[in-house]
């Protein structure tokens, strides 16, 4: 048996709600209450053991899984659905090397499973609007402008890394090359960054920890928005967050 830690963002009224599982960087459940998030994360949590056991980690998903609130924090900027200015006790301590090489092997392949999903698809379907929510196009540019809003909170502006995503917002560069570009480049920076850098905070709160926070919303963001197109893709209604304006 294992038992996982969770990590919940919410308002102090406990309706939308965002669970963190930190042992299994990128593993997150949203929930419409409080009690429903905490409720599918157990399922939620297998469900990304299956997904790291595909990829070769040493994962058993047919554990038996608990899983128990350790934190829960009820103020922040958007609280629930993402907060930009939390952090959680164990993101106080910077990773280590081993750990900060398997992260970057998560987002190598995170990014490549998104590629995968969208690959056949022609550009007239990318961009056709569904009966609701938007356009796969429009989930996968959030989730390219995203992914350099995250890179920049930790370690400023990263030409690499804004070159590609500027262009495909411009509609200079095909989407899918702009996504593999920029996680390209996202992960080739991350993996140079200094050790004063990666403990560094960047804004107005001296306990950011943004770097690791940069890391886990990456794979977070990802994770959500990668289970979004394929709900939609398998023509299941979606249940998971809306859009979100910021990060």
């Amino acid at each position: 048996m294992a038992t996982h830690a969770l990590y919940v963002e919410s308002g102090p009224q406990r309706k939308s709600t965002l669970v963190h599982v930190l042992d299994l960087l990128g593993c997150v459940v949203f929930g419409r209450t409080t009690d429903e998030a905490v409720a599918a994360a157990p399922e939620e949590i297998r469900l990304y053991l299956r997904y790291l056991a595909r990829h070769g980690e040493a994962v058993d998903p047919q554990e038996r899984i608990e899983a128990a609130v350790a934190e829960h924090i009820t103020k922040g900027d958007i609280i629930g659905r993402g907060a930009s200015d939390i952090v959680f006790a164990p993101e106080r301590v910077p990773f280590g090397a081993a750990q900060l090489a398997q992260y970057l092997r998560w987002l190598e392949w995170s990014r490549a499973d998104l590629l995968k999903l969208v690959k056949e698809i022609d550009a007239k379907t990318l961009a056709k609007k569904p009966s609701e929510g938007r356009s796969l196009r429009d989930i996968l540019l959030h989730v390219l402008e995203a992914d350099m809003g995250y890179v920049y909170a930790a370690l400023g502006p990263v030409k690499e890394v804004g070159e590609p995503a500027r262009a495909a917002l411009r509609g200079d560069l095909d989407l899918r090359v702009a996504l593999g570009e920029e996680r390209d480049a996202a992960i080739a920076r991350l993996r140079a960054a200094t050790p004063a850098e990666r403990v560094a905070a960047r804004g107005p709160r001296s306990d950011r920890t943004t770097f690791r926070r940069a890391l886990r919303r990456m794979l977070e963001h990802e994770w959500e928005h990668r289970r979004e197109i394929e709900r939609r893709l398998a023509g299941t209604p979606d249940r998971g967050p809306r859009a979100r304006t910021r990060r």
